[in-house]
């Protein structure tokens, strides 16, 4: 039987969904049955389904509830005057939250496609504003003068090297969050200074 996690303070739901998401992270959305899970968690079957309606459910609230964390910061860093801080702002909140809940950001990022119909749709529309968020910094700080002019491509590229962290990131190893945020910080504001266009 694997048990991925102590239950410190946790309520029984958030013990389900961290769990969940462990598994889920490990072995993929749909290699994850419920008989599974129900062992992990040590529930009987009827206890289960007390706190969750289906694996689905799981999978939705995992993937809500961590997108809605990244816009909830990436609004409040927005409120910044300067572009570079906003930008360094929004790189280290999403450095520290994949260390922090690595396995729930691996399946907010890989797994939303399991999600089916308006689950789906949701969720997505959660990126799509997160991701504006991030133009609106880029937007700002070349209308400040000190980023190029806006590049959708420069949007994909910055926020993929941040995003892609969770499959390399190791929470506890030799470097910490906050190392690995100053570096990915650096080299986006390097992507995105005026002076980085070429002549």
């Amino acid at each position: 039987m694997l048990v991925f996690m102590k239950t410190g303070d946790l309520s029984q739901r958030e013990r389900i969904l961290k769990t969940a998401a462990q598994l889920f992270a490990r072995r993929g959305f749909h290699a994850v049955g419920m008989t599974e899970l129900q062992e992990a968690v040590q529930l009987g079957r009827g206890a289960l389904y007390h706190h969750i309606r289906s694996k689905e459910e799981l999978l939705y609230d995992i993937s809500r509830e961590y997108i809605s964390d990244l816009i909830a910061s990436a609004t409040e860093a927005g409120e910044e005057q300067d572009a570079r801080e906003i930008i360094q702002r929004l790189g280290r909140d999403l450095v520290h939250k994949i260390a922090s809940h690595q396995a729930e950001l691996t399946v907010c990022f890989r797994e939303v496609h399991s999600l089916t119909a308006e689950r789906h749709a949701e969720v997505m529309d959660l990126h799509v504003r997160y991701e504006g968020l991030w133009r609106s910094a880029m937007k700002k700080g070349a209308d400040q003068g000190c980023f190029r002019p806006y590049d959708s491509i420069l949007l994909k590229g910055v926020l993929g090297m941040y995003f892609y962290s969770y499959l390399w990131l190791r929470p506890g190893g030799a470097l910490g969050s906050n190392v690995i945020a100053e570096r990915l910080n650096e080299l986006a504001l390097r992507m995105l200074a005026r002076d980085s266009v070429a002549n």
